[in-house]
């Protein structure tokens, strides 16, 4: 074998090397957006839920001050105390004093000293606060209690994400082993390869440039294209599907729009065909169908509900517990009796398991 045939080992070692490292890097960027994506996700749904908890308890809470009924009062604190996550909720005067708490030892007892509950009253809005507990950060979500449009107390619900750290710590141990395992396939794949393509190595890198530059019609990207071994043929492979891919963007794009589009017409005209109470929601609560059983159990006009958020067609706390129970349980179905509406609902909330994002909730009155 002459000289110039045989592969040079030098720059094989150094492209083995020099891959090895890039996938190491890309591995492990990819490996941290993942880990960081996946726990921003969570968090937005904590804290989307959390809000849609306590808005739906205060304003429970606002009924129960109006019609001066501490029993009605008492119950919702009790029905708090078993939601996911929750570490203590309370209903505090303006005056810092406990009128209601999980903890039954902590009603009458002034909060002067508590840092967190004099901002909850000072600012007299919506707001989050985050302090250090036992096993991680707490969040403090408050709210005001209104009623006929003045501040009569304060609804406080303090949220642990003690379920997240656990979820994401099960999520970071199978993240390392999968980015070892995958170092290990592409360490073997990395050396196969360069040795079996030792004598191109020039010429893949300047393949590499070509498509990542999109020169298709330069001399050199028509001369690889023109070998006659693996090479070439890979060359021609790669410029003809650019060049299909590229083609075919635009009408590809279209039909999805088109498919989307079809999908949520066959979705909305599914559902007259139902004779109990049916309603689907999007992603954002938003209404995108609703039949006439269901419109009559949450006493709402038959017209005009697609498209409005699910609170401004009702406010009925079961109702919204419900809601908010299912979107703790994604993929399947909760059962709950409503007496305040003398039905019962079947809530599913629909989650795509490969990215984790709510695609709608699906709701069925029995």
């Amino acid at each position: 074998m002459s000289e110039q045939s045989s592969p040079k080992i030098g720059l094989v070692v150094k492209m083995i090397i020099s891959q090895i490292v890039f996938f190491f890097v890309l591995i492990l960027m990819l490996g941290m957006v993942s880990y960081n994506y996946q726990k921003n996700i969570l968090m937005e749904q904590f804290f989307s839920n959390s809000k849609t908890i306590v808005q739906v308890y205060a304003m429970a809470c606002a009924d129960a001050k109006e019609a001066r009924d501490d029993l009605m009062l008492l119950a919702y604190i009790e029905r708090m105390k078993k939601l996911p996550d929750i570490v203590k909720a309370m209903v505090i005067d303006k005056d810092l004093k406990v009128q209601m708490h999980t903890e039954k030892a902590e009603i009458g007892k002034v909060l002067q000293t508590d840092s967190i509950a004099v901002r909850v009253v000072t600012s007299g809005d919506f707001m989050v606060q985050t302090y250090k507990g036992i096993g991680g950060d707490y969040y403090a979500f408050s709210m005001p209690i209104l009623v006929e449009m003045k501040k009569v107390a304060f609804l406080r619900m303090d949220f642990s994400s003690h379920s997240i750290g656990m979820i994401m710590d099960s999520f970071r141990e199978k993240a390392v082993l999968a980015v070892i395992l995958m170092l290990i396939l592409v360490a073997i794949g990395v050396y196969a390869v360069s040795i079996s393509f030792g004598r191109g190595i020039h010429e893949l890198s300047m393949l590499s440039e070509i498509i990542s530059t999109e020169k298709f019609d330069d001399v050199s990207s028509q001369k690889i294209a023109q070998r006659k071994d693996e090479i070439g043929s890979l060359a021609k492979v790669l410029f003809n599907t650019m060049q299909t891919v590229k083609s075919n963007y635009a009408s590809y794009k279209e039909k999805i729009t088109y498919n989307q589009r079809r999908f949520n017409d066959f979705l909305r005209s599914i559902g007259q065909y139902f004779s109990k109470g049916v309603m689907f929601l999007d992603q954002d609560n938003k209404v995108t169908y609703i039949n006439a059983a269901a419109c009559n159990i949450l006493m709402t006009a038959a017209d005009d509900n697609l498209g409005k958020h699910i609170l401004e067609i009702t406010r009925n706390a079961e109702f919204m517990e419900s809601l908010s129970v299912s979107s703790t349980k994604p993929n399947q179905m909760t059962t709950m009796e409503i007496t305040s509406l003398k039905t019962s609902v079947a809530v599913t909330t629909v989650q795509e398991e490969s990215t984790n994002e709510i695609v709608g909730t699906i709701i069925v009155f029995y």
